[in-house]
């Protein structure tokens, strides 16, 4: 019993710790990738797909515009609205004599959106990013400037939160991930290329987007278009956006539990690029870093228990000791989650810090049951004006 008691405390450690602690200390032995000079200026679009972001659009296609003054070459801005009921549109509009083309679309999910605007881009490269997050001015020139490697065949960006006002409840988990997530990023760029990329941004040579299926998440999708390809996904920590942390509790369990669901579908679609005789390392690091992080959590649900019978087992040890500790961190930490998710209290920083992990695993853990039950989301979020 307690064998299998400490392969379950293992197995998240490992997955998540270990893994990171592996790659890094692996890349630190690794030559960093020389991006060649470009012989020719790359034209690009960027695309940018929108649904009741009247709130947030404006400010995003200000700093798109002043990133995009800094590139020499042709540069077209593409923004599709995708049956938005609010003030998206004429927001939009009002960009147009700035050299923005506004496509409206009839309400039909996030696929679609990028499926009808994608052919309409012109560039040698589309620039890919969410509504929300605001661009730095030398974004574009940082992310284009990998695609000089005639192997790269996308690149992702960094995505990094910023906290503002009460939209700031969850600022310190989301910088925690983005912080992971881009130290992970770093290190499979040096060794075999990023897994995929973030939706917030990250760029793709146009001859190499795919079709979307509406169940999947767009950005591991279309950025392992260039993988299935057999090109690299490069990383440019240079690159970056800023965005808000996610202000409602039930909201950013939702929104892990649908990126959860639809990861896992989108996966399963692209399990040919989890073989290692046609993607190498590539294969390993995809299963390690996109299948078993979602599966690792669960192995802390048959801990709770088995924890606590190991904690009040006959005869005192330091064994008794340290189960009683994992027992009691368990406890805590669910007992944490459900006062935090029911009461909506405003908790000091070092416990919401550990409520944002806590409601993260709960929803990859609801996310993968969902998965298994045949449970599939569609690409957009309930309306954003209700959030």
């Amino acid at each position: 019993m307690e064998i299998i008691a400490l392969f379950l405390l293992a197995t998240p450690i490992l997955v998540y710790a270990g893994y990171l602690i592996v790659l890094a200390a692996a890349a630190a032995f690794a030559k960093p990738r020389a991006i060649p000079p470009a012989e020719d200026i790359a034209s690009i679009s960027i695309v940018i797909c929108a649904h009741n972001e009247a709130a947030r659009i404006g400010a995003k296609l200000e700093t798109v515009l002043a990133s995009a003054s800094h590139w020499p070459g042709v540069c077209e801005i593409l923004v599709a609205d995708d049956g938005s009921s609010d003030a998206t549109a004429v927001i939009v509009e009002g960009f147009a004599a700035r050299g923005v083309q506004f496509v409206r679309l009839p309400r039909g999910g996030k696929a679609a959106a990028l499926n009808r605007i994608v052919p309409m881009a012109r560039g040698d490269i589309v620039v890919m990013s969410d509504a929300d997050p605001l661009f730095d001015e030398a974004t574009l020139p940082a992310l284009i400037a990998p695609f000089a490697d005639p192997g790269v065949g996308a690149v992702a960006g960094a995505v990094e939160t910023i906290r503002t006002g009460k939209r700031g409840r969850f600022a310190g988990s989301d910088i925690l991930f983005r912080w992971y997530e881009s130290t992970l990023r770093s290190a499979e760029d040096r060794l075999f290329g990023c897994i995929s990329a973030d939706g917030g941004l990250y760029a793709i040579r146009t001859a190499l987007v795919p079709t979307v299926p509406a169940s999947v998440t767009d950005d591991f999708w279309i950025s392992t278009g260039a993988v299935a390809a057999g090109y690299r996904i490069a990383f440019a920590p240079d690159a970056r956006v800023h965005e808000e942390s996610i202000a409602g509790d039930r909201q950013q369990f939702r929104r892990r539990v649908r990126i959860t669901v639809r990861g896992l579908t989108g996966l399963w679609q692209r399990r040919a690029l989890m073989n290692p005789a046609t993607t190498g390392w590539y294969a390993v690091a995809l299963v390690l870093h996109k299948v078993a992080r979602r599966l690792a959590p669960l192995a802390l649900v048959p801990l709770l228990p088995l924890s606590g019978i190991l904690a009040f087992r006959d005869g005192p040890g330091w064994s008794t000791i340290f189960w009683a500790l994992v027992f009691a961190g368990l406890l805590s930490a669910c007992l944490l989650g459900l006062v935090g998710f029911l009461t909506g209290m405003r908790l000091p920083r070092p416990l919401a810090l550990g409520y944002g992990a806590v409601l993260h695993l709960a929803g990859l853990a609801a996310g993968v049951t969902l998965f298994a039950l045949g449970r599939r989301y569609a690409q957009w979020t309930p309306d954003k004006t209700a959030a």
